[in-house]
C-alpha cells in the first residue's frame, strides 16, 4: 500500500497523494488496509516490539534520529519492504528532499540515524 504513495511529495503534516510525510505515509498506508496506527512517528515507534536489524522483513517499520552518531528523538520513519541481503534492506519514507521514495537503510546517512526496528503487529 505504501508504494502507491511513490513520488508523492513531501507535506509536512501530510496524509494523501497531495502531498505526505513520513509518519503520515505509516498512518495512510496501514489505515488503508484497516490498521489503527498512531499518526506521530515517535508514537508509532511504540506500537508492537523491537526486532533485531537481521530480523526485519516486509512490514516492519524504521525509526531514526535527526543527527548522525547522536542521541535524540524519532523524527522520522519508514516501512521496510525488501529485504535483498544482510546489507541492503530497503525501506520506503517520505523525503523532505524528494519526496516519497525507497533507499538502503545502509547507506551512511541512514546507517548513522537509525536507532531501532519495529514489528507493528
Amino acid at each position: 500500500m505504501a508504494r502507491t504513495y511513490t513520488g508523492t511529495p513531501y507535506r509536512s503534516g501530510g496524509t494523501s497523494t497531495s502531498g505526505i510525510d513520513c509518519s503520515g505515509l505509516l498512518y495512510a498506508a496501514f489505515n488503508t488496509v484497516g490498521l489503527q496506527m498512531p499518526r506521530i512517528s515517535w508514537q508509532q515507534s511504540e506500537i508492537g516490539y523491537e526486532v533485531e536489524v537481521d530480523k526485519v522483513r516486509p512490514g516492519d517499520l524504521l525509526f531514526f534520529v535527526p543527527d548522525k552518531g547522536k542521541a535524540g528523538y524519532i523524527s522520522h520513519t519508514g516501512i521496510v519492504t525488501e529485504v535483498r541481503s544482510r546489507a541492503d534492506i530497503r525501506f520506503i519514507h517520505a523525503s523532505s528532499s524528494r519526496g516519497v521514495r525507497e533507499d538502503n537503510l545502509f547507506t551512511d546517512y541512514f546507517k548513522g540515524r537509525f536507532v531501532k526496528a519495529v514489528r507493528p503487529f
